[in-house]
């Protein structure tokens, strides 16, 4: 398996939202580490990762928190691997970050409303019962989806969102309360409103192991990611890169987006 050009893009894209926060130029932060603006133009669209001395101080002059930056330190001691091996909160960061910066994102669910399309009720009435988890891992996991959502949202270039929603994710909005239920499908409703965004419902049969997956590409996004695909399972997740994989994934995601019907469609059955 070839090195993992996801896990260069990443400490990239960091760089470059952190320094054009704090009104930095590419120059200023060459300065501050020794090296050349041109090669901090590398690091940020990805194709060069900084070294592990570069790394220690770049993390802490722009201001990663400690979670990231043992992450971005483990990049940079790992890029030259051809086996970059990444956890389950890595990827979701990865995925974040994506969704941040992606010009294509494409979303399927099996049994959960997409996290970000959730409403806070829908996570902690629904999600949080759900997955059985503590009212910490609640917290945190809807502090991280409303992160990504507002993220998103406040694009101003207009991605292509489709998000693809399993007729059973929707009828589990029978457990929440009716205000909660309302608010949820009014949620949906509103995206799917929005530019360049499409919301369906597969109300049919799907192929065995067709579980939750999402698609990221940059589609003409100047500083989107590779391409890859994210998906899990109840104790792993995986960003996949390889160019076959990813195909594969693309023809599942054309045969379910072929069978499924509108959301407002299905509303009005």
């Amino acid at each position: 398996m070839p090195s993992s050009k996801l896990a260069k893009w990443l400490p990239g894209r960091e760089i470059r939202i952190r320094r054009l926060e704090r009104k930095l130029s590419q120059s200023a932060v060459g300065r501050f580490v020794k090296r050349s603006d041109q090669t901090v133009a590398k690091w940020e669209r990805g194709e060069k990762c900084p070294d592990l001395g570069q790394m220690w101080p770049l993390a802490e002059y722009l201001g990663m928190d400690d979670e990231l930056r043992a992450y971005m330190i483990q990049i940079a001691r790992n890029e030259h691997e051809e086996n970059f091996q990444a956890d389950r909160r890595f990827n979701a960061l990865c995925l974040s970050m994506a969704e941040r910066s992606n010009g294509l994102i494409l979303k399927w669910e099996t049994y959960f409303i997409p996290g970000i399309a959730q409403t806070r009720a829908y996570h902690f009435d629904f999600v949080k019962v759900g997955s059985n988890g503590t009212d910490e891992q609640a917290n945190r996991g809807w502090a991280f989806n409303k992160e990504r959502q507002q993220a998103l949202l406040r694009r101003t270039d207009n991605p292509q969102v489709k998000l693809l929603i399993s007729a059973t994710a929707t009828e589990s909005l029978r457990h929440l309360s009716e205000e909660a239920r309302e608010e949820q499908i009014d949620r949906l409703v509103e995206l799917e409103a929005l530019p360049n965004w499409e919301i369906r419902i597969l109300d049919t049969m799907y192929p065995e192991g067709a579980h939750a997956f999402s698609v990221y590409k940059p589609d003409g996004a100047e500083f989107g990611s590779p391409p890859f695909v994210y998906a899990e399972v109840w104790d792993a997740s995986w960003c996949i890169e390889e160019k076959d994989r990813i195909a594969r994934y693309d023809e599942l995601w054309q045969l379910l987006w072929g069978k499924s019907i509108p959301l407002r469609e299905f509303l009005n059955e």
